[in-house]
């Protein structure tokens, strides 16, 4: 997700020096113009909350399906991917019309996890299969499976490669073992090494630079989440930091590359990646407008935060949005779940 954020605010960067530059008499074609768009993923009501981030009251939603139990997002240009839990698809739906396309996917694959390795092609974690599956979004057809550790539940694309987060989850959904990471080659779809990981059940990802930083989450109930730093180089862990408390979920690194890690126990730990330590903490986390509890998190290019707030999943809620000043409510769906923030080009 921080990749692709970082590759097309770059690219919108460029866009504006060079048409700065431009002059009419040159006979260049004008340059496209972007949109920054919000995609908010609400698991119960099965639905898109989508709005441009300079209007958030424009808000439109988008339906997925009749049934499902979708966790996971990715959103590139003009299309978002859900893959839609025990129901055994992909749902791709077009960002603009709100138009939606389901992919099949191999039955019983609980499909959980999702990326972006380029315009055209999605990786699909399938937890009960122990899968990947390599998805064409334009040709909207299931290419092929690809076998992975023992529960993968989060995709995460770099540089030509696809980082599958495997949980070694047993039969009762608690850590059998300690968590790895499949890194899989995008041009021969072959795995190419597997990442030990220390902590147990890694469940999101986020880079800095050329390092991936992993959430944990850890077993339910004994608050041993923790955060693992792997190397794009040598595809080794070279960093591991307990203290993550119960069950954290969420990880945005903000424009000063501080990581933002979200928890349904405690609500915002904030983690300063250069020095190797807390900004704050589990147990004195940011608690933004009195909420405790936090489903996801991201980070605008203007620095603006957004945390989803799931609230009973029983009635539409909110996702809050602060500049550090003021706190601001968005509405959107039930149970609010996984949150992207996109450029779409519109020129």
């Amino acid at each position: 997700m921080t990749y692709v954020r970082l590759s097309l605010a770059l690219a919108l960067a460029l866009a504006l020096a060079l048409a700065a530059c431009d002059d009419s008499s040159t006979g260049l074609e004008p340059l496209p113009d972007f949109e920054k768009l919000v995609v908010v993923l609400n698991s119960i009501d099965l639905s898109l909350t989508v709005f441009p981030v300079d209007s958030p009251s424009e808000a439109r939603t988008i339906g997925l399906a009749a049934t499902g139990s979708p966790v996971t997002l990715a959103a590139r240009d003009s299309l978002a991917v859900v893959p839609m839990g025990f129901l055994a698809t992909t749902a791709i739906a077009d960002l603009v019309t709100g138009e939606v396309w389901t992919v099949p996917l191999p039955a019983g694959s609980g499909a959980t996890g999702v990326a972006f390795a380029n315009d055209s092609i999605v990786y699909v974690a399938n937890p009960n299969l122990n899968t990947v599956s390599r998805i064409n979004v334009f040709s909207k057809t299931h290419e092929r499976e690809i076998a992975v550790s023992v529960f993968p539940q989060a995709v995460i694309a770099h540089a030509g490669r696809v980082f599958v987060l495997n949980a070694e989850l047993d039969l009762s959904f608690r850590p059998a073992r300690q968590g790895n990471i499949s890194v899989i080659d995008i041009g021969s779809d072959s795995v190419v090494a597997n990442i030990l990981l220390t902590g147990f059940n890694p469940t999101a990802a986020a880079w800095r630079g050329e390092e991936l930083y992993v959430v944990n989450a850890g077993t339910f109930g004994q608050g041993d989440g923790s955060l693992s730093v792997v190397n794009q180089n040598t595809l080794l862990e070279t960093g591991h930091f307990p203290d993550f408390g119960e069950f954290p979920g969420g990880i945005a690194f903000d424009i000063h590359a501080d990581a933002y890690i979200s928890s349904f126990s405690y609500g915002l730990a904030l983690w300063d990646a250069s020095a190797d330590s807390f900004i704050a903490s589990p147990s004195n986390p940011i608690v933004v407008d009195g909420h405790t509890i936090s489903s996801a998190v991201a980070v605008d290019s203007d620095g603006r935060l957004y945390t989803l707030i799931p609230g009973d999943c029983i009635a539409p809620s909110v996702v809050l949005r602060t500049d550090g000043a003021s706190v601001e409510e968005i509405d959107v769906g039930v149970c609010p779940i996984d949150i992207e923030i996109v450029y779409r080009e519109i020129g």
